[in-house]
C-alpha cells in the first residue's frame, strides 16, 4: 500500500493546517463564489431525473493503431469537444491507481488498448472542470468511474483506496459544486427513500454541478457501499437495484432484453444509463439502430454511444431527438416540460 494511501485520511488535517499559514497573520478563507443566475422558468420544477442526454462509452478512448478487435473500433473527441460540439453530458472513465506515480490513470488494458485523450485522472476531471466553468448554466454533468483495479479486501486499505481517489475528485471540482448522496438523502433513513419520497434536486439547485457514480457490482462497489448499507459520506453514486437502501442510480447496459429493470428503476425514481450501441465493430459493419431506438425509448435519463458524431466509417451515430442538446425524458418529465426548459443554447454557449 502506497504511502499516500495510509496518509490520505490525514489530508483534511494536513490542508487545515497549512491554511493556518507561519507565522503572523492567517490568510482569509475566500468564500465561494455565488453559483450564477440564468432565467429557466422552470428551474423550480424539473428535476434531475426528467431529463433525457447524451452519454458516451469510455469516453476517453482512442483506437490503438492496428486494432482488429471490434468492440475496440472507436476514437472519442477530447472530453470538452464531446461536451460542447457534441452535446454529450455523461461520460465514462476507466480508472487504475498507478502506485509509482501516486495518481489515478485512464486507460481501458495496458498495452493493448492504452491509448487516452487524458491519461491522468486530475487531468480528465480539469478539462470537464474548464468546459463547466465557461458554461455555467448546463445541467449537471455526469462522471461514471469504472475502477479497474483490485480494492484492497482489507477495510483500511479499502477506505485509503477510496480516500485517494476522493483527494483527486477534491483536487479539481469544489465541494459546493460537487452533487453528493448526502446531499439528496438529507434527514431521510436511506438514500433510497429520499430519492422515492422527495426525488431529486431541481435543476435550478444543480446548474453547473457535477455528480460522480460508480459502475460496479463487486467488491469495490461492497466496499464503498459499508457492506451494501449506505453512501454516508462518499463522493459516488453506486449502480444499485431499486430495494437497495443506498439505491438512487442503476447501469441498465440492455435496453431490449432489459427493458423491464430499465422501467422498475425509473418508477424508483432513479437515474438509469443504458447503451445504445453493445459492440462498435458490429454497429460499423451492419448499421443496426435496433439497441439505439429501444434506448431512446426506454427512458434511460444517459443514452451512451461508441459513436456520438458521424464517422467517415459508419452512417450511424447518436443524437437526442429534438434536444437541445438534451431533452425532457419521453417517460418521466412532466407535461410542461421543455427541452429549452432543460438547457438552453442561449444560455450555456451564447
Amino acid at each position: 500500500m502506497s504511502l499516500r494511501f495510509r496518509a490520505a485520511a490525514c489530508l483534511g488535517l494536513v490542508v487545515a493546517l497549512a491554511a493556518c499559514g507561519g507565522e503572523g497573520d492567517s490568510p482569509a478563507v475566500k468564500p465561494p463564489e455565488p453559483p450564477p443566475k440564468f432565467d429557466y422558468p422552470l428551474d423550480d420544477v424539473l428535476r434531475l431525473n426528467h431529463l433525457q442526454t447524451k452519454s458516451t462509452h469510455n469516453s476517453y478512448h482512442i483506437e490503438t493503431e492496428g486494432n482488429t478487435v471490434g468492440e475496440w473500433r472507436y476514437t472519442h473527441a477530447p472530453l470538452d469537444v464531446q461536451l460542447g460540439a457534441q452535446g454529450v453530458r455523461h461520460v465514462e472513465l476507466d480508472l487504475r491507481y498507478d502506485h509509482d506515480l501516486e495518481s489515478f490513470e485512464v486507460y481501458h488494458l495496458p498495452v493493448l488498448d492504452e491509448q487516452t485523450t487524458c491519461r491522468k485522472l486530475t487531468d480528465c476531471l480539469r478539462v470537464l472542470k474548464n468546459w463547466s466553468d465557461a458554461h455555467r448554466a448546463h445541467h449537471p454533468i455526469v462522471v461514471q468511474f469504472e475502477i479497474k483495479d483490485a480494492v484492497p479486501a482489507d477495510e483500511a486499505g479499502a477506505e485509503s483506496y477510496f480516500a485517494a481517489l476522493h483527494e483527486e475528485i477534491r483536487s479539481v471540482w469544489p465541494d459546493d459544486r460537487i452533487l453528493v448522496p448526502d446531499e439528496v438523502q438529507a434527514d431521510a433513513p436511506t438514500l433510497r427513500e429520499a430519492v422515492l419520497s422527495k426525488g431529486w434536486p431541481t435543476l435550478g439547485e444543480v446548474r453547473g454541478h457535477v455528480l460522480f457514480t460508480l459502475d460496479d457490482s463487486g467488491d469495490a462497489r461492497k466496499a464503498y457501499t459499508k457492506n451494501h448499507t449506505s453512501l454516508a459520506g462518499r463522493i459516488l453514486f453506486a449502480d444499485a437495484s431499486p430495494t437497495d437502501p443506498w439505491a438512487a442510480i442503476a447501469i441498465i447496459n440492455n435496453p431490449v432484453g432489459e427493458a423491464a429493470a430499465i422501467a422498475e428503476a425509473l418508477a424508483a425514481n432513479m437515474l438509469v444509463r443504458t447503451r445504445a450501441d453493445g459492440n462498435a465493430g458490429d454497429v460499423i459493419e451492419t448499421g443496426s439502430t435496433i439497441e439505439r431506438e429501444a434506448a431512446i425509448a426506454s427512458g434511460a435519463q444517459f443514452v451512451s454511444t461508441d459513436f456520438p458524431a458521424k464517422v467517415p466509417e459508419a452512417e450511424y451515430w447518436v443524437e437526442i431527438p429534438d434536444g437541445t442538446p438534451s431533452r425532457c425524458n419521453p417517460v418521466t418529465a412532466p407535461s410542461e416540460c421543455s427541452a429549452e426548459a432543460i438547457e438552453d443554447p442561449t444560455f450555456v454557449d451564447p
